[in-house]
C-alpha cells in the first residue's frame, strides 16, 4: 500500500520485517473504519492492515481538518471531505484494476464491493 500526501509518503513496501498484507481485506477495513470515523465524533482512528504491521492514523483537528500519519510522521492534512474522496477514489481504482483477479464468489471480493457501495452512499449523503 502506498500513500502520498502534501507532507510526506507512507508505504508498506520494502520493510524489514515485511509489511506485506492481505490487501483486499485491508482496503475493506480501511473503507469501513474511515466511514465510521468520519461520521462519528471520535478524535482518532487507527487503520491497521490485515496480517501486517502497516497502519495509518487519522486524527481530527480543529475546524474539521484530518491529519493522516504513519508511524508518527505526518503524511497529509486536509478536510474530512478531501480525505474521504481521496481514499474512495484510490479504493475504487484498486478495485477496477485488481478485483477481477478474484473469483466472483470470493468473500473478499464481495466484502470489498459492499464496502465500496456503502462508502459511495456515505459520500453521496455528505454532498
Amino acid at each position: 500500500m502506498d500513500v502520498s500526501g502534501s507532507e510526506g509518503q507512507a508505504s508498506s513496501r520494502d520493510h524489514t520485517p515485511d509489511q506485506a498484507m492481505m490487501i483486499y481485506l485491508s482496503v475493506t477495513l480501511l473503507l469501513d473504519g474511515l466511514r465510521r470515523f468520519l461520521s462519528g465524533r471520535a478524535r482518532t482512528y487507527a487503520s491497521s492492515a490485515v496480517d501486517s504491521s502497516f497502519s495509518l492514523d487519522f486524527r481530527r483537528e480543529k475546524r474539521g481538518t484530518i491529519a493522516t500519519s504513519h508511524q508518527g510522521s505526518l503524511v497529509h492534512r486536509s478536510s474530512a471531505e478531501e480525505v474521504a474522496a481521496a481514499v474512495f477514489d484510490a479504493a475504487e481504482e484498486f478495485a477496477r484494476t485488481h478485483l477481477s483477479e478474484l473469483p466472483a464468489d470470493d468473500a473478499g471480493r464481495t466484502d470489498l464491493e459492499q464496502s465500496l457501495a456503502e462508502f459511495k452512499k456515505f459520500l453521496d449523503q455528505r454532498d
